[in-house]
Order: structure tokens, then sequence, then C-alpha cells
């Protein structure tokens, strides 16, 4: 007791004591804030990506990051320790019951009480007489803990964040990267093929798994050089399955090319006979042409029997593979072509079947032979018959046929729209068609 009174008085704190119900109040405060802080830095040690981070070897602006949450860290579990041992010694000396102790447990409970070792200071900096501690209250140490405990939770939120959109991405790139190599020991792909592949894909992982946070930029995470290599290892993987399937089926594989292309050349064949009709039928708007890109994909197919007599698999694969895509493109193109010139024919069978909906109402009003009517049909009439017939003037003729009945006849027929456009009049579409 008289240990404690002298502690007390040498306190000088210069304020009356606390009263009991103050005191237990204000313990009951500490109590509570030592044991949620336990928790939450129980939770943090577990924390997967803080054990990891306080395990691995960060390198770039991670470490950089790290370093100083790991010195918040440090100060945060010290500060924790005394803070705790402090608020113990309060609780111990309010059981004991002895007399008169308001003083002592004053002092610990809002003076500075909490006498913590400073950090150390490099010797030129240093001064003799300097002192090695310092001393805060309880609150001042709550405050500090809270900005250290932000301090931390902040790296490893962001670090967190960066390896939850990394490492799956990471983790596929692995599988293929694997996957690549057994495709490649498969079809007799030299060892060092790949050899930038590989190296490119060791850094990408070295960045993820130590500086994660170089991927981190304007509060996002960049992944677009994993999404690069993604689209390389598949573009890979996908030539050396062309080049497994080359070598285990090459006939079938090119038998069914021979009868893809046998398709495009029907199609082609067909395109070409229908614009030889349009061209006789229709001189505006110009039939457009059509290629025929069968010669040449056939003479492409007999050069990959040269890549598989020297079993160059990889580069009979990736032909394969151009090739199909080719034949694909040249057929959708043919198909575009056939839809367009057959358009041309139709659209002039439209305005045919318009022009004689038009003289049908003409005669249905009795109107048909009115001097007008007569000259704008026989006008129209003319250039839809003309062989080769000019679409475009045709829709003007037909355009201006139509006005001159609603004229006549007093009413405003609504305009039958045309194909160019929904709010297109016929003379405004350029014929209908679209080129």
């Amino acid at each position: 007791m008289g240990v404690i009174r002298q502690v007390a008085n040498a306190s000088g704190l210069g304020m009356p004591p606390m009263s009991w119900e103050g005191i237990d109040h204000a313990l009951n405060r500490v109590r509570g804030e030592v044991d949620r802080i336990s928790l939450n830095l129980t939770d943090l040690e577990r924390h997967g990506t803080y054990r990891l981070l306080c395990g691995a070897d960060p390198v770039g602006g991670t470490r950089s990051r790290w370093a100083v949450a790991d010195g918040h860290a440090h100060r945060l579990w010290r500060t924790h320790a005394v803070f705790e041992s402090v608020v113990e010694t309060a609780v111990r000396l309010r059981e004991t019951g002895v007399a008169e102790p308001q003083d002592e447990l004053t002092r610990l409970l809002t003076g500075e009480s909490v006498i913590l070792p400073l950090d150390e200071v490099p010797v030129h900096e240093r001064g003799l007489l300097d002192p090695d501690t310092e001393s805060i209250t309880l609150a001042e140490a709550t405050a500090r803990m809270t900005a250290d405990y932000e301090a931390i939770t902040e790296v490893v939120s962001a670090v967190e964040t960066s390896w939850d959109a990394l490492h799956p991405r990471l983790n596929e790139l692995d599988a293929m990267w694997q996957e690549v190599c057994t495709l490649s020991d498969m079809v007799e792909v030299p060892d060092d093929a790949h050899e930038g592949l590989r190296a490119e894909l060791e850094r990408v992982g070295d960045t993820v798994r130590r500086d994660p946070l170089a991927l981190v930029v304007d509060g996002g995470v960049d992944t677009s050089a994993l999404d690069r290599l993604r689209s390389v290892l598949d573009r890979t993987r996908g030539e050396l399955r062309d080049a497994l399937r080359m070598r285990d089926s090459y006939d079938e594989s090119v038998g069914r090319l021979d009868s893809a292309i046998d398709d495009v050349e029907q199609v082609v064949t067909r395109c070409r006979e229908l614009r030889t009709r349009v061209v006789a039928k229709i001189s505006s708007p110009a039939a457009i042409d059509v290629p025929d890109p069968v010669p040449e994909l056939r003479a492409a197919v007999t050069a990959m029997d040269a890549l598989r007599s020297r079993r160059r698999w990889r580069a009979l694969g990736a032909r394969l593979g151009e090739l199909e895509r080719s034949v694909h493109e040249t057929g959708d193109d043919a198909r575009d072509r056939e839809r367009n010139l057959g358009g041309l024919l139709q659209r002039r069978a439209e305005l045919r079947g318009r022009l004689d909906a038009f003289r049908a109402r003409a005669v249905r009003l009795g109107l048909a032979e009115d001097e007008r009517l007569v000259e704008s049909h026989g006008r129209a009439h003319w250039e839809l018959w003309n062989a080769p017939c000019d679409l475009r003037a045709a829709t003007v003729a037909l355009s201006a046929y139509q006005r001159t009945l609603q004229e006549l006849a007093g009413t405003e027929t609504p305009s039958i729209r045309t194909r160019a456009g929904d709010r297109a009049s016929d003379g405004e579409n350029d014929g209908g068609v679209n080129r």
C-alpha cells in the first residue's frame, strides 16, 4: 500500500481522483477495448493474405508498402502488450479492496501510464540524454493502435484484392502451359520452341506472387498482361492440338477440308451464274463481282502434303487452322454476295408489283386513262421492263406515278416504305438495295 501511495504521489497528476463510479465505468470500457482489440488481432494473424505476406519476400512497390505496414504491425503488437498489462494492473488493483487506491487507478486510467520504447534512432541523430521511452495515456494508445491497424489492413486489403483478381487467371495460365508442354512432346516440338513463352509466363507469375500491387492502377487491377499471355497460350495450344490432330488423322482432316471447299465451290458457282442473270437484267446498281477463291484453296491443300512428308506437324496443324478459317470466311462471303445479287432481282420484282397495284387502284377510281397518269405510268413501266433496267431511275419514276395518282384521287395514300430505311421514300433510297 505504501508503494502504491508513493507511486501515486510521484505521479504528479495535479487533479482530484476519480469517483468509484467513474473508475468502474472507465475500467469496464478499457477492458472491453482490450477484448475487442485482442479478437481483431487474432483474426488478423489468421488472415490468409496477412500470413502469406509475413512469410513472403515481396519486391518492388509491394515490398515498400509492406515494409511500412510491417512496421505498423510491430508497433501495434508492442503497444497492445503494454496496454493490456496496464489494464490488467488496474483490474487487480480494483479487486484488492485496499484502502484509497483511487489516486493510482485514476493515474492508470487517465494518466500517461502506457510506457513504450521509442523507435531506435541512428547514433548520429541521437543526443546523449535523449529519452529511450515515451509515456502516453490509454486513450492515446487506443488511437495509435487504431491507426496502426488501419495502415496494416489497407495494404493487406489491396494485396488481397489484387490476388483475388490475378491468381485465378495465373492458375489458368499454368494449366494451359502444362497442356502446351504435353502437346509439344506428343508432336515432337523441340524443347526450346516455347522458351520465350515460358520466360514470359515466369516473369508475369513472379510479378503476381511477389509484387501484386504493381498491377493495381487507379484503384483497379490491371489484368491486361495476363490476358495477352492467355491469348498467346490459347493460340499456341490450338496450333498444337491441330498438329496432334494432323498427326493422328491427316487423311480424315484433309477429307473434311476438301468437302468444305466443295461446298464453297457450289456457292461460288451458283453466285456467279446469278450475277450473269443480274447483269443481263439490271444495269444500276451495278452487280458486285464474284471472285473465285476455290483454286487457291485447293492449291493450299495440295501444298500440305509437303509438310506432312517432313513430319512438320506443328506447321501442318497451323496451316490446317488457317485453311479452315479461310474456307469458312470465303463461304460466308460468297453467300453474302449471293444474297446481295438476289436482292436486286427481288427489288425489281417488288417495284413491278407495286406499279401493277397502283395501276389497279387507278382503274378502280376511273383515273387510269388520265393523260398525266398514262404518261407517268408509261415512264415507270419502261424503266422496269427495259433490260437491263436502272432500278434507281425506276424507283424515281414509280414514286412520281404514285404522287400523281394521289393528287388526282384527292387523297394522301400512305407510302409503302422501302427496305433502305423505315422513313425513306421511294425517291430517297437508292433503289431500295443495300450494297
